[in-house]
């Protein structure tokens, strides 16, 4: 009987997490809320609150800033990074939808960033962040590797630090969108990679969708971050971690005037050249790989180019 869900997120208390040891209580969490729901939320991070406020400010002043100003940093069919308001992410899902996500990003390759000449302080306290959240990655994947049976180090090959690297960190703007019931801010969609690490402001409108159920509402408490895991995750664990379905919606109840929403997402990817399989400890006995053998470059830019459309076409 599932005990989580949409509505009750399991709490990963990373402190349990010392000198390379994992109480088992934190990994018999981790596992469930893997398998029933995707999701969940970490306390005791070791990210400061201050940094996550000036990050939040930093990507404001860049987006208040003329399209003209932005648009010096765009994302072309060439370099598929920067800033851009063309995205419609249930392309990478059905194939589906031709209106643009009513939202603009800025993308950067962590191991490899571009950085836009304004604001001032914007590199410094991105890559401060950028930073931190390696640092918490690195925790997060010593309980993964735990949970799937594996030597605490598992991933560490997987995620090279080198521009092969293809970890994301993605700036998100909603502009004002008049409220209304289901109003899309951003298409439904799972993520590509192996897991999300999501700071968000109090504006609401995260859902997520389990199999058979409604769009629940998902809000981080104070204090917390949100993780999920992408298809690549769940692909290594042979669907034995579920992908969850997610999307952003304008809530009714949002204020009138201005509902300006914000969002960080650290997506968390591998080496371009590592091969994405199920890791067969995990695997039921005599159960087959459910999915074939493919690198992480070819999948993670393939769902991408999927999601921009006439961004390809340029």
């Amino acid at each position: 009987m599932p005990i989580f869900n949409a509505r009750t997120l399991p709490i990963l208390d990373l402190s349990l997490l010392e000198d390379g040891k994992i109480d088992p209580a934190l990994v018999e969490t981790a596992e469930q809320s893997l398998r029933e729901v995707g999701f969940f939320v970490v306390k005791n991070h070791g990210v400061s609150e201050e940094l996550i406020k000036n990050t939040f400010a930093i990507s404001r002043d860049f987006y208040d800033q003329e399209e003209s100003v932005k648009s010096q940093v765009a994302m072309t069919s060439s370099y598929p990074y920067g800033w851009e308001k063309a995205e419609i992410l249930s392309q990478s899902l059905t194939g589906e939808g031709v209106t643009p996500d009513p939202k603009e990003t800025y993308n950067i390759k962590v191991a490899e960033p571009r950085w836009p000449n304004t604001p001032a302080d914007f590199k410094p306290i991105v890559t401060e962040y950028t930073e931190a959240m390696w640092q918490l990655t690195k925790k997060i994947l010593h309980v993964f590797a735990v949970v799937l049976r594996q030597p605490i180090d598992f991933f560490e090959d997987k995620f090279p630090d080198t521009i092969d690297n293809m970890t994301v960190f993605r700036l998100l703007n909603y502009p004002h969108v008049e409220p209304g019931p289901d109003r899309i801010r951003a298409s439904q969609h799972t993520d590509y990679g192996v897991l999300t690490i999501l700071a968000q402001d109090n504006v609401g409108g995260l859902q997520v969708k389990l199999p058979g159920q409604d769009w629940e509402n998902v809000s981080t408490p104070q204090g917390c971050l949100l993780v999920n895991i992408g298809d690549m995750m769940q692909s290594w664990s042979n669907d034995s971690w579920r992908s969850t379905l997610h999307r952003v919606v304008s809530l009714s109840g949002a204020s009138k005037t201005n509902n300006r929403r914000q969002s960080m997402a650290f997506f968390v990817n591998p080496g371009k050249n590592v091969m994405i399989e199920c890791i067969g400890d995990y695997k039921k006995e005599g159960e087959e790989a459910k999915y074939p053998a493919i690198r992480a470059e070819e999948y993670i830019l393939g769902k991408h180019y999927s999601t921009i459309p006439s961004i390809m076409k340029k």
